[in-house]
């Protein structure tokens, strides 16, 4: 399925996997790649085939940044726009707020806003053969689109700095070395790597806990030290009462896949 010529959405063995489709362009992004790739994670979101999210590129490339060529004149989208109370209509912010695991698969390059969407994601899976930076002051622009917000995030404000101020690219050794990714694959079995990762992950892993850890490191980042220990405490009690820890420690016990079906209420025994 195509949400633009651009984005291509599928469901594969449990997985949805939105590959952004400009390979001639090592799939820059335009105005509307932006709003088809939302769409198509909001799908994801509510798609009952699916457990888990990945986020591809088509070709040689990750995403290679905003389509400068399209950007002259243009104005950021008021979805864009900073709301402090509600990080899901801020750009790529959905990606955060979305019930399922979100993987980046970087199978090559990953500049400027393809860079945030990366780092938007909860994993960050790369090729061997990729490329990583924010060349924004390169270009004479400033950090763009959360940037100077994620970054320090994952690798702390020193390195943000480094990578910031200098512009500068890193390939997949020393983004792994840093932080930037969390896993690094050979060109070769990339997809393959990949594949098996997110198909240990959903027949391992229930959907609604996946989904509650997701709100627990959510709110670590904007809750005290004592406030989100606190809502780790009481969000399991769910998973007691509809039996589901029962379940998982079962398919641990025998060596087997979650019995577990993705619901709107989020999980369910099949």
């Amino acid at each position: 399925m195509e949400y633009d010529p651009f984005v291509r959405y599928r469901v594969e063995e449990g997985v949805a996997w939105i590959t952004l489709n400009r390979p001639d362009r090592l799939n820059a992004m335009s105005s509307a790649m932006d709003a088809a790739i939302r769409m198509a994670v909001r799908r994801a979101d509510s798609d009952h085939a699916c457990a888990a999210i990945c986020l591809t590129g088509a070709g040689k490339g990750f995403c290679s940044g905003a389509d400068l060529g399209a950007r002259a004149g243009s104005s950021i989208p008021p979805d864009h726009e900073f709301e402090q109370v509600a990080l899901d209509v801020f750009r790529f912010g959905y990606l955060r707020s979305t019930r399922k695991p979100v993987v980046a698969a970087i199978n090559g390059a990953a500049v400027g806003a393809g860079f945030v969407l990366a780092a938007a994601c909860d994993i960050r899976i790369a090729s061997s053969g990729a490329k990583l930076g924010l060349m924004y002051d390169r270009v004479g622009l400033a950090a763009e689109h959360g940037a100077s917000g994620w970054l320090p995030r994952l690798i702390g404000a020193e390195m943000s700095c480094d990578l910031l101020l200098s512009g500068r690219l890193v390939d997949a050794v020393e983004a792994l070395g840093l932080g930037l990714v969390d896993r690094v694959a050979g060109e070769a079995s990339f997809a393959e790597h990949v594949a098996a990762f997110l198909g240990e992950v959903v027949q391992r892993c229930a959907p609604g806990s996946m989904a509650t850890v997701k709100q627990q490191l959510n709110a670590a980042t904007r809750e005290t030290l004592l406030g989100s220990i606190g809502f780790g405490h009481l969000t399991p009690e769910a998973a007691y009462a509809d039996n589901v820890f029962a379940e998982g420690r079962s398919a641990v016990k025998e060596n087997r896949a979650l019995r577990f079906a993705v619901t709107d209420a989020a999980l369910v025994m099949q």
